[in-house]
């Protein structure tokens, strides 16, 4: 049997078919045209959003923006790659009505709408949400290194630049002493020209003013490193190694794994990022609160108090050895009303757990221990402004924790000679009225002890005793929802980045840095929607 043959390249067809018929009715392009023909893309900030009377016609920026989500969608993110897709691939034909930009047009347009761009990516999430895509039930962040456009060797930190300069001046001087020898001695003892030497120490100096210049620039800004070819990228940890990256925080929503909301930042680590995630993902879902959950690089005190002082749920492991999180706040005597009881707004959540009172929004989840008034030292006025943190440490013996003068946690660290120790340097780094000019406060209580009054630096003045009472608030997360973590937020970063070879970025700047990574995360924000729902039932929404 003979095999199956196509038609002769030379064969003329009476009637040519249409670009439409190389389209299903449930090809993903039609998704995207339908979805950026309804954008605002004027009030979004689109540049050249309306036709210029004068000059050549310019592109429309939604057929630019259609070509980059295809792209994005289908691992094609350069622009030279997406310009001859252009000219041969029958759905970018169909898609763009056979244009073929240049692909400095291309390129430029990523450039140069890059707001607009992270803007098209959270038109996509409320999409998203009002087709019951996301159940708003319980949120995952995380943060990943994204490589930035700068190579380790354009980054320099202080060390870094002190040793190239030490190398260059020790280069420098082998060279001269190879000049020195070469005038005594009557036959050349280098394999080098006296002339390629001289080159070769100008080029040297050249680099030495550099570093130089590099090195003051740190000090005068007080930075720890700088990036040559992408200033606003840092040099971090990337999977065990160190790479110029940018920390990209993502919010994913548990129920279809959507990415609700992510912000690019040049933090090394995620320590301290928790509440603006948190706030940024609640801002784009319209929902007054949320419960989160993070690992343990979002671990600190300070960031799960904001979350709670916000109504929000954050389920992030505690520290090795503790049971919960726990911080205090200044009993304040109140009345409470339902309504404010009821609110979720943060200055009632605080003005409820100020007064010993558990808001509705955290019913459940967090517990109050109110500590008995304690006689206690209170400075109406110092002789020295230099003097600081005056007060008492309160011991809850039953708990085996202090509380200090600010109502911050002290935990148990040692025994020694009878006496217990307690300290909390996490909370000592972040005073705003330290005791102590340490680096933190250790205090030492005997096994009865209660109250430690804190040691006078300088002579005090008008001294009065009065009562406290402090709120401690304790919030253990759920075990179980933390388990959930892994499955929900993993999943998005294997995607882009194994999948679509999204790990490294391909504009500079933070700014454009989230346009290329708006792009990436709606690009696998569209793919997961077609799967859930179909082409056809978004269509119907569109």
């Amino acid at each position: 049997m003979p095999y199956i043959k196509g038609e002769s390249r030379g064969q003329l067809t009476l009637l040519p078919e249409s670009l439409e018929d190389y389209v299903s009715e449930d090809n993903p392009v039609r998704v995207i045209d339908a979805f950026v023909d309804g954008l605002d893309i004027k009030s979004m900030g689109f540049t050249k959003h309306t036709p210029s009377k004068d000059g050549r016609p310019g592109y429309d920026p939604r057929d630019m923006l259609k070509l980059y989500m295809y792209g994005y969608l289908n691992k094609i993110r350069s622009s030279r790659k997406l310009r001859t897709e252009c000219s041969r691939n029958v759905e970018l034909m169909w898609l763009l009505g056979k244009l073929v930009p240049d692909f400095r047009c291309i390129a430029d347009f990523r450039k140069d709408n890059a707001e607009a761009i992270k803007k098209v990516f959270r038109e996509f999430t409320i999409l998203c949400n009002k087709l019951n895509l996301i159940g708003k039930e319980l949120i995952a962040i995380d943060g990943s290194k994204f490589k930035a456009v700068n190579s380790k060797d354009n980054n320099f930190t202080k060390g870094k630049l002190t040793d190239r300069i030490t190398w260059i001046d020790e280069k420098i001087a082998d060279y001269l002493s190879r000049l020195d020898e070469n005038d005594n001695s009557e036959t050349p003892i280098s394999e080098k020209s006296v002339d390629e030497i001289k080159a070769e120490i100008e080029e040297l100096e050249s680099r030495k003013e550099k570093y130089i210049e590099y090195l003051q620039t740190l000090i005068e800004t007080n930075q720890n490193q700088m990036s040559i070819t992408d200033p606003e990228a840092k040099l971090m940890k990337n999977n065990g190694k160190l790479d110029v990256c940018y920390n990209t925080q993502t919010a994913v929503d548990s129920k279809h794994h959507i990415i609700t909301e992510f912000v690019v930042t040049d933090h090394c680590n995620d320590l301290g990022l928790l509440e603006e995630v948190t706030q940024a993902s609640k801002e784009i879902l319209d929902v007054p609160t949320i419960e989160l959950v993070a690992d343990k690089g979002y671990r600190s005190v300070e960031d799960v108090k904001n979350c709670i002082l916000n109504g929000d749920i954050p389920n992030v492991p505690v520290c090795d050895k503790q049971d919960d999180y726990s911080f205090g706040l200044m009993y304040k005597e109140e009345q409470i009303t339902d309504e404010e009881k009821a609110s979720t707004k943060r200055v009632d959540i605080e003005k409820c757990l100020s007064a010993g009172v558990v808001p509705d929004v955290l019913e459940g989840r967090v517990t109050i221990d109110v500590i008995a008034e304690k006689e206690s030292l209170k400075i109406i006025e110092e002789t020295n402004s230099e003097n600081k943190g005056i007060g008492i440490f309160v011991r809850n013996i039953e708990e085996n924790y202090v509380v200090c003068p600010m109502g911050q946690i002290l935990r148990k660290k040692s025994v020694n000679g009878g006496k217990i120790r307690y300290a909390n340097k996490a909370a000592c780094k972040k005073c705003l009225n330290p005791c102590t000019r340490s680096e933190y406060r250790t205090v030492d209580f005997k096994p009865e002890q209660i109250v430690i009054r804190g040691k006078k630096e300088k002579t005090i003045t008008n001294k009065t005793v009065s009562k406290i009472k402090k709120v401690i608030v304790h919030f253990k997360p759920d075990e179980k929802t933390i388990k959930k973590r892994k499955c929900i937020v993993e999943h998005p970063f294997g995607t882009v980045k194994r999948w679509n070879d999204g790990s490294y970025l391909l504009m500079k700047g933070k700014v454009k840095a989230t346009a290329d990574l708006a792009l990436s995360f709606l690009g696998y924000n569209l793919k997961r929607a077609i799967n859930v729902l179909g082409v056809k039932k978004i269509m119907a929404n569109l």
